[in-house]
């Protein structure tokens, strides 16, 4: 569909129902003002008959039919809506209801009482006729004043009075016709006139895509290049960096692993009694040396592309194993550890290191927020608790890990910000500000996420969500 076709398509769719919207709403907002003025005329032309009958007293006339009737031609003649008028009395003796003026002949047998009934106030009703056409009948009471005008009014007839909605359907239809007429005016009228300036425009839009393909082009070239260039810098600050890196952390874990199996080849060729967990804590200590040495080597490997090196592992193991690697921590401090762990969780395969990367750095920041908050309150309740379990949102399975503590929390205005790279709420030394974004990283590396909720000086918990395909 070309640009012009699309144009009708729009004025079509949109004047013409408009036109008719404002059609509509005219005609159910003028039909009853229109209906409003038309009852008025009718209450104000049975007023004044009723009001020339009592100050020309016609009903004192011995015979007052021929002089009412002509004063009701004057009304039909200055009201042509008026389609009947009649003037009705109360028999002073008899007490019954006579029509003493009409334009109209009753049926035979007729009881203007029984047409008619009588009224002491002006009253209106709108109705239908015999052929459908709408109209409003009033009842106006002919009142006289006693001869002190202190006297109550005194009701000598009423005055019943037909006007016709004839002249309301045909100025509302004319409404109508005007409106549909304009509307269709409009819509030819600004096709052609938008004809004239679409020839133009599509003229000028050609040469303007052109332009912005050839711009397009040019700005994909530039990208390119500039993003050569961004990697070229990039890879050259990461070479400096992983040497220094290298350097400086290499030298001192040598050292410390060598010590280390001296220490432990000492303990042994001595003989010297030492408790149980001993060995257990010297190949914890060698696993965190090797571990370190691992990242190191995983961060020089950076810019290459990574060996898999993905495996069926156990989720809660690994939370035992990092809550064990901290536990020396939790001991000295005091710290009341709980388990929620879900021990029907199935296997995932990942990368167990990077899982234990993971709850290291959430359980080392829970601890330190323990920390912090031993110096700023007195006893205070100290709790940490890891918890594991399946989660199921709209047919997706997440394995849910979180590690939640009573620590300090973390400011409101501060929980967008803690994932971001070297921010951090801790003192200089005690953090660098990465270890939140390092979790998030390695949560989305496995198409998962890291969620993070607190309240200030009460508790914190972080959730790690990752994809869950139980064998």
């Amino acid at each position: 569909m070309d640009l012009k076709a699309k144009i009708s398509l729009v004025l079509g769719l949109v004047i013409l129902p408009t036109f008719l919207l404002v059609t509509v709403v005219e005609n159910q907002l003028t039909h009853p003002l229109l209906s409003e003025d038309l009852r008025q005329i009718g209450i104000n032309s049975a007023k004044t008959l009723a009001a020339e009958i009592v100050t020309s007293r016609l009903l004192s006339n011995p015979n007052p039919t021929a002089a009412i009737e002509s004063r009701i031609q004057n009304v039909l003649f200055a009201q042509p809506n008026i389609v009947r008028v009649d003037v009705l009395v109360r028999d002073q003796i008899t007490g019954l209801i006579q029509s003493v003026g009409s334009n109209f002949e009753p049926d035979e047998g007729d009881s203007p009482a029984a047409v008619f009934p009588w009224t002491d106030v002006v009253s209106s009703e709108f109705r239908n006729d015999d052929n459908g056409n709408g109209l409003w009948e009033i009842a106006v009471p002919i009142e006289q004043w006693g001869r002190d005008f202190k006297s109550p009014k005194k009701t000598l007839g009423n005055v019943r009075l037909a006007i016709s909605m004839k002249l309301v359907d045909q100025i509302v239809s004319t409404l109508w016709r005007i409106t549909a007429t304009g509307a269709a005016f409009s819509v030819v009228a600004l096709f052609l006139v938008l004809s004239f300036f679409l020839r133009k425009a599509i003229s000028n839009d050609r040469k303007l895509l052109q332009a912005e393909n050839q711009n397009l082009q040019l700005s994909q070239q530039l990208h390119e290049a500039q993003r050569q260039v961004m990697n070229t810098e990039k890879l050259a600050v990461l070479g400096q960096l992983t040497a220094s890196f290298a350097h400086e952390i290499g030298t001192p874990l040598n050292a410390i692993g060598g010590h280390l199996q001296l220490l432990r080849e000492e303990v042994v060729r001595t003989g010297v009694e030492v408790p149980k967990s001993t060995p257990e804590r010297f190949d914890l200590i060698n696993g965190q040396v090797e571990k370190i040495a691992l990242i190191v080597k995983g961060f020089l490997q950076r810019s290459a592309k990574p060996v898999s090196q993905t495996q069926l592992v156990d989720l809660n193991q690994i939370l035992e194993k990092s809550v064990s690697i901290v536990r020396p921590r939790i001991d000295s401090m005091g710290v009341e550890v709980r388990r929620k762990l879900d021990r029907t969780l199935g296997p995932l395969r990942v990368v167990p290191m990077d899982l234990e990367q993971v709850f290291l750095n959430l359980l080392n920041n829970s601890l330190d927020s323990l920390s912090a908050k031993t110096q700023r309150k007195e006893r205070p309740k100290l709790l940490l608790e890891v918890s594991s379990h399946l989660q199921r949102e709209e047919g997706q399975e997440w394995a849910e890990l979180s590690v939640y503590d009573t620590g300090e929390g973390i400011k409101k205005s501060d929980l967008g910000n803690v994932s971001k790279p070297f921010f951090t709420t801790k003192r200089p030394d005690q953090g660098t500000g990465l270890g939140l974004t390092i979790c998030k990283q390695l949560a989305q590396k496995y198409g998962g996420r890291l969620d993070l909720d607190s309240r200030e000086g009460a508790w914190t918990r972080v959730v790690v969500r990752i994809p869950y395909h139980g064998a």
